[in-house]
């Protein structure tokens, strides 16, 4: 659980280095205007404290919390044996996600493919993030980067799509989505494209409840509703998002939930 905080340490110091070193160049090449500029000068110099200061702060909360615990990689495999979903965002250029259990152990991550080299750069900007321009797809990994599951995001212009395959690159199951709503909407095929769930938010706030034909819970998706809010590994995130997933689901339907969750959550922004 460490792990956050010390990398937000770390990019907070080195953004207030980034910006006082720019500031002087600027300084430099422009100093007729800059020079005797005062009050840019206190400004930037307040922001530049600010920063420095709070990666002090953060670093020292890291210091007091628990070394994180080396987990079962022959638990956490393949065969992706968790019940629930709690997804933290790295702090990183790329984007790399994490589910981690309740007290903030990394179990299993989530980050662009590695051997599509330009597409996973530029994912590093936002509006490559979700496959709006050119598909991109995203390797589930355990925490010794064996493949779990591979999911592709693709714009089809009338709707969003999802593919998720496991390990072996087996298709699993079709998402599609709307490319824009205000509640999150969904319905997933399974790999013969056969239509076999129906989903809807119930509201702009994005809680879901995922049923089957029967009326079976088969996942909820809670946004901002947190079991594990007080636990430190926790609050330095703003948000969070917790999906409880129901104890007899298929591996195929975990897979899919964690794709689609994953496009939901705000990690793909």
């Amino acid at each position: 659980m460490q792990h956050i905080y010390e990398r937000a340490a770390k990019y907070t110091k080195l953004g207030s280095i980034l910006i006082f070193g720019l500031y002087i160049v600027l300084v430099v090449i422009f100093r007729d205007v800059l020079l005797y500029d005062f009050e840019t000068h206190f400004l930037i110099g307040f922001t530049v404290f600010i920063l420095f200061s709070t990666s002090f702060v953060i670093q020292n909360a890291a210091d007091k919390l628990p070394k994180e615990q080396q987990i079962d990689s022959e638990y956490y495999s393949a065969e992706f044996p968790i019940k629930e979903l709690n997804f933290q965002r790295d702090v990183s250029i790329i984007p790399v996600t994490y589910l981690v259990s309740g007290r903030g152990e990394r179990l299993y991550k989530i980050e662009p493919a590695k051997d599509h080299g330009v597409k996973k750069m530029l994912s590093a900007f936002e509006i490559f993030q979700k496959g709006m321009l050119i598909p991109i797809t995203y390797n589930l990994k355990t925490m010794d980067d064996s493949i779990v599951s591979q999911f592709t995001l693709k714009n089809k212009l009338k709707f969003m799509q999802i593919k998720v395959y496991d390990h072996t690159k087996n298709h699993l199951s079709t998402v599609v989505m709307p490319p824009f709503s205000v509640k999150n909407r969904a319905i997933i095929f399974n790999a013969n494209n056969e239509k076999i769930l129906q989903m809807e938010a119930k509201s702009m706030y994005g809680d879901i409840d995922v049923d089957d034909s029967n009326g079976k819970r088969l996942a909820t998706y809670r946004f901002g509703i947190f079991p594990y809010a007080t636990h430190p590994a926790f609050e330095i995130q703003a948000v969070n998002v917790h999906v409880s997933l129901a104890h007899d689901l298929t591996h195929a339907q975990k897979l899919t939930f964690t794709a689609l969750f994953y496009y939901w959550t705000g990690n793909v922004k």
